[in-house]
Parts: C-alpha cells; structure tokens; sequence
C-alpha cells in the first residue's frame, strides 16, 4: 500500500502526487489499484497520532476504482488515471483547489 501524496492535508483536500509510487510500479510492473478513503481527516487529521474517533463508522467511505495497468504506459500517463479515479470518488468539499496563475504583462 502507498499513499502518493506522501503527508496528509490539514483540510482533508486532495495534495499533489509524489512519483515514487508510480515508479515503484512501473518499475516492478505492478498494477495500481486506486482506492478513495473520504473524510479520513475527519478521524485522523493532520496533528493527530491517534484517531479521533474509533471504527470512523457514519463517517469514512471508501471507493474501490477499477486497476491501472502499468505495463507499457508511461509514468506520467499512470499517475494522470490514478488521480483522475481518485478524484471521481472525493466530494466536492476534498477536491483540490484549483490555483489560477496571473498572466505575466507583456
């Protein structure tokens, strides 16, 4: 099991990926099994060492997405389906927030 985005998010929004994972896979030829937890902040946020409530139940969901194969397919593409599955299992309150960079002045 690996966790790509390596820490966990004070307010429970999806982080950027870490590439490790996915050259872990791809260089053992490992598919990738993508699993959503939502509202796992809410049991065991950042700051936390034990979870804030116990079984998380009424609480935690978890989605299992279908695999990523990795055989043949470049790192980059891998990790672009494995958050593209993430992402379609998070509401709307764990998606990352979308940062708009100002055009430079010519």
């Amino acid at each position: 099991m690996a966790f790509p985005e390596g820490q966990r998010s004070p307010d429970g929004r999806l982080l950027p990926f870490k590439s490790g994972s996915f050259k872990m896979a791809t260089k053992t030829k490992t598919s990738i099994l993508p699993i959503t937890i939502r509202n796992a902040h809410a049991i065991m946020p950042i700051n936390s060492i034990f979870p804030l409530r116990g079984g998380g139940r009424g609480v935690l969901e978890v989605v299992v997405h279908d695999v990523v194969e990795v055989e043949g397919v470049v790192e980059e593409e891998i990790e672009k389906k494995v958050r593209e599955a993430i992402l379609s299992g998070l509401t709307e309150d764990q998606l990352p927030l979308v940062v708009v960079e100002k055009e430079k002045p010519l």
